[in-house]
């Protein structure tokens, strides 16, 4: 005996493919819906009902001063 895991992309297949299991001598032994995935625009929108990505990262101008604070002074320049 084997054990097969099937995927089809329409109902119609889907539906022919129950007509067949009987006369391979098969059965159905478990369905399982398949996964609902998200589409770009729901994770978006999800993203900004959330806040945005821009606020986890703070002030744009004071990490800026402090990135700038670890520069050395370069040579033949005074600070």
């Amino acid at each position: 005996m084997s054990q097969l895991v099937i995927e089809v992309d329409t109902p119609e297949d889907e539906a022919l493919l129950m007509q067949l299991l009987p006369k391979l001598s098969g059965r159905l032994i478990e369905k399982k819906p398949s996964p609902v995935k998200p589409t770009l625009a729901e994770v978006l929108e999800e993203v900004i009902q959330s806040g945005g990505a821009g606020e986890s990262y703070g002030d744009p101008a004071e990490w800026q001063r402090e990135i700038r604070s670890w520069d050395r002074v370069l040579d033949g320049r005074e600070e």
